[in-house]
Parts: C-alpha cells; structure tokens; sequence
C-alpha cells in the first residue's frame, strides 16, 4: 500500500489515454477510491493533461464523491467529453449536473425535458426560460406550461410573455381551460389582446364577467370585437348585476337587433339606452313603438325625449293622435312647431324654385316674339302664314304680289280676311 510510490508512477500513467482506463480499472478493482480520486486530481495540473483526465475525474465523482461533481463541471466542462460525461450523470442520477451539461452542449430540448422531469433538483425559472426560448420541438413548449401549472404557477405569466412570439395562443387558452385557471393567466391575455384573436377575447371576457368588471368588459367588447358577440350577449341578458344587463343590450345594439336591446333596455327601465337605440336603428316602428309605450306608462319627459331624438323616424299624424288623446298636448307642441318650421320651409323652397322657372319660361316667349317684328314693329308676313306640307309652295312673285297688296290695306285700316290657303 506505498500509495505515494504508486501516486507518483501513477503521474507518468495518466497522461497516456491508451492506458488511463486500465489504471481507473485496477484501483477501482481493488477499491482505492479516494487514492485514485487524489491521483486523477493531481493530473490535472500536468502539461499532458488531456480530455480523458478531466472526463474521467468527472465521472469519479459522480461515482464516489458527488458533493464535488457540479464544482468540477463547472470548471472543466469546455474540456471534456461531454457525452461521456452526459451519460455518467444521467446513471448516476445527478440531474442537475446533468441539465448543466446538456445547456452547455446546445441541447436545449433535453434540458427542458429533464428539468420538467427532475424539477426538485435540476428546475431553476430563468434557466428554464433561457432554454425554452431556444427549443425547437415546440411541443415541449406547451409540455412545460402544463408543468408550471401544477409546479410554479406564480411564475407561469413570466413564462408565457417571454415566449409569447413562439405560442399558438389559441391553443394556450384552450390548455389553461381545462385546468379551470384562466383567472391566472389574466396578464398574459391582456397583452396579447391586441391580436383579436377570438379564443383569446372570449377568454378574457370570460374572466372579467366572473371578476363583475363591467368596465373593462365593455371597453373590451369597444376595442377587440372578434368573438361570438350574440352568446356572451344571451348569456349576459339574465345576469343579476344591472350593468352587465346593460352590456347585454349594448351588444344586441352593435349586431343591429335593435328590437332585442330595445326590449332589455325597457325591462331595466334604462330609458335612455332604449331611446339611443331607436334613434339608431333607423327603425321608424320600433321608434313609434317605443313612443306608444312611454304614453301607456305616462311617462310624459321621455315622450318629450323620444320626440326629440328620434324627430325624423317619427310621424306627425301618430303624435298628434297619442298626443291629444293622452293630454300630452304641451309636450308634443316643441315637436309640431318645429314640423311646422321645416315644412314651411321646404315649401318656400320650392315655390322659389318653381317661379324662377315660371320667369325663365316668359323671358323666353317675350324673346320669341320680338324676334318676329320688322324695324317698324310689325309682324312678317312670313311668320304670320301658316305651314301647308300637303300644298305646294306658290311661286315666289305671287307670294310678293300678296305681301304689297297686305301691306297696302293696313295703311288704310282695312284687314281682309286670310285666304283659307294661309
């Protein structure tokens, strides 16, 4: 047992990796575990050390000594035979050391893998993070959020922003869904919102109307509209909260069933709402309707409203009949005067238009009939002769023979009667 002697032949060994194995094996053999831990340590500092005494020495520890193994790796891992090593951990059951090495060698998805397998011993969140980033099975993704769940779900937001470029976000939603954790994951959700992607909207709604966040829900609906609008409205109808009845009828209102939100609204005795969504739905019934339902309750202000917003949806026969008939007389009158403006108004209009077409009209007759006037203001014969197609034209000396002797006899105050050819 001259384990100094055989330290410093051992030196001379070592440095031979055709023999290092054969050495390793005798001491093992005869179980001189620490003298051959001490040999393989002083071999590190030699000018031959090479990659089997650094891989050798790893494995070593990982056999008898494991308290050192991380320190060792740490140190050393550029040096040696990293799957060599990879494999001695695994057997040894040092995962951890295990994980460290297959970051080190590039081999991302097996680090996730075995912190997701060995996470009392080999799970770290920023490790985690940094290696999820760079997988590229991205199943493994989706494995790892399933493990954060049930293992670290505070820091399941941090997770899921940092790959949010990588993830299907559909699928995410659907995942969390199962495990009934969508409150959790509310962070997450809002900062993807921005996609308008349905799952993700329907999911965030979802939440909020748990939460009793009407606020944020109707702000929701305003900026990200790609969801199933008419359920979460059906659902939203029979809620025990007032303000999420509301939302309810604001949806039926964007998806232009007015007669639905008209109703909700009248149930809730929101007035207001009901008579906003008459005046926008363009619907001279539903106007009337609602009109003839605030005279049935005698709601004299909100007939007076409903005249006002809704003036143009509205006839004027129809309030003046519910008026006289209701006594609402003095609450319909701001409505008929300003009937009455606009109409008389139009009809200036148009008798405008119509006389300056009137005038036009005689211009153009006065114009006519100068035009047919000599110098001395009497009509041309020409003019005042009759056009005979079935007759044939009488030669041009005749027709001047008849001009003078016309001409003639109205000198002297005497008109002939025409001769039944003119």
């Amino acid at each position: 047992k001259e384990f100094k002697l055989a330290s410093i032949c051992g030196l001379h060994i070592i440095v031979s990796p055709d023999h290092l194995d054969d050495l390793i094996g005798h001491y093992e053999n005869l179980g001189y575990f620490d003298e051959l831990i001490s040999l393989m340590e002083q071999g590190l500092g030699l000018d031959g050390a090479h990659t089997g005494i650094f891989t050798n020495l790893g494995v070593l520890y990982s056999k008898y000594r494991p308290e050192s193994l991380m320190d060792h790796i740490k140190v050393y891992w550029s040096r040696m035979n990293l799957p060599k090593m990879l494999r001695a951990c695994e057997r040894a059951r040092h995962w951890e050391e295990a994980c460290f090495l297959q970051i080190e060698n590039k081999e991302y998805d097996a680090a996730c893998n075995c912190m997701i397998e060995h996470a009392e011993v080999a799970w770290e969140h920023s490790k985690f993070m940094d290696c999820a980033s760079k997988i590229r099975n991205q199943e493994i993704l989706y494995k790892g959020i399933g493990f954060y769940l049930e293992y670290a779900p505070m820091q399941l937001n941090k997770l899921l922003q940092t790959l949010t470029k990588q993830l299907d976000h559909a699928r995410v939603v659907q995942l969390i869904r199962r495990s009934d954790n969508l409150p959790l994951i509310m962070p997450y959700l809002k900062s993807v919102q921005n996609e308008n992607i349905a799952a993700v909207n329907e999911a965030y709604n979802e939440v909020l109307v748990d939460e009793e966040e009407y606020e944020l829900l109707r702000q929701s609906i305003d900026e990200h509209d790609n969801f199933d609008q008419i359920a979460l409205a059906r659902k939203l109808e029979k809620h025990e909260l007032l303000e999420f009845r509301r939302v309810s009828s604001y949806l039926y209102k964007k998806n232009k069933r007015f007669a639905q939100s008209v109703r909700l609204s009248k149930e809730d005795q929101m007035y207001k709402d009901a008579i906003d969504t008459a005046a926008e739905s363009k619907d001279s019934e539903i106007a009337e309707e609602l009109l003839k339902f605030f005279v049935n309750i005698t709601d004299k202000e909100c007939f007076c409203a409903t005249l006002y917003t809704c003036y143009d949806l509205i006839r004027p026969d129809i309030v003046m009949e519910l008026a006289w008939r209701n006594q609402l007389l003095d609450f319909a009158m701001p409505y008929m005067i300003q009937y009455v403006h606009e109409s008389y108004n139009r009809l200036n209009e148009l008798d405008e238009r119509t006389k300056s077409k009137e005038d036009e009209a005689g211009d153009d007759d006065d114009e006519t009939q100068s035009n047919m006037l000599d110098a001395l203001g009497n009509p041309y014969m020409l003019a005042n002769t009759p056009y005979m197609p079935q007759q044939h034209q009488m030669p041009q000396q005749m027709q001047y023979m008849q001009q003078q002797q016309y001409m003639q006899q109205q000198q002297q105050g005497f008109m002939p009667p025409q001769h039944p050819h003119y």
